[in-house]
């Protein structure tokens, strides 16, 4: 995975570079994250670009780089580019994917000058015939702001149990400095 292939997904500023990477565990598998930033300043919650990498295919992508301007797409024109996303990230993952919903959500991100920018979102969410869950969300304009494959639920305990490596909130509840995060989150 490179930049080259993200660019096909999103557009990367031009002044964020790689701040991180590293490699951690995500349902029992090795996979590598990729953290851009503003300018190479490694900040939580801020503008970022975090990818997942797995066995050389990407699962799961955050994109909160600036707030897209404009109208959100119907919902017949966000599920048609769900899934051509699904299918460019990941092809042959894509074909086993049935669609579920769509919701209107919210996302946040803290802006270079400290101000919480919040601003709608399509939440697309698919099921996949090996049992998991799976999204792309969206912003105005179609943007892409999330993509996440492969996520598993944990039914005895009401929540995510795929581990949240693209969620700033979750690795420092993980690492000791912040809160666990409430249901559906998974558990630091």
């Amino acid at each position: 995975m490179s930049n080259q292939f993200l660019s096909e997904l999103i557009e990367i500023p031009e002044n964020y570079r790689k701040v991180s990477k590293t490699n951690e565990k995500r349902n029992n598998q090795t996979v590598e994250i990729r953290r851009y930033q503003v300018a190479g300043e490694y900040t939580y919650n801020g503008p970022r670009i975090i990818e997942v990498v797995g066995s050389g295919k990407l699962i799961s992508l955050k994109n909160l780089t600036t707030v897209p301007v404009g109208r959100l797409l119907t919902a017949e024109k966000a599920q048609i580019l769900a899934v051509q996303l699904f299918a460019k990230a990941h092809p042959a993952y894509a074909k086993g994917l049935s669609f579920i919903r769509i919701e209107q959500q919210e996302r946040s991100f803290w802006d270079v000058e400290g101000k919480l920018q919040t601003f709608p979102v399509q939440w697309v969410k698919f099921a996949h015939q090996n049992g998991s869950y799976n999204w792309v969300t969206l912003g105005a304009t179609g943007v892409l702001i999330e993509l996440e494959i492969d996520s598993r639920w944990d039914y005895f305990r009401g929540r995510r149990k795929t581990e949240m490596w693209d969620n700033d909130d979750w690795v420092l509840a993980r690492e000791g400095k912040g809160p666990q995060l409430a249901s559906p989150n998974a558990l630091a």
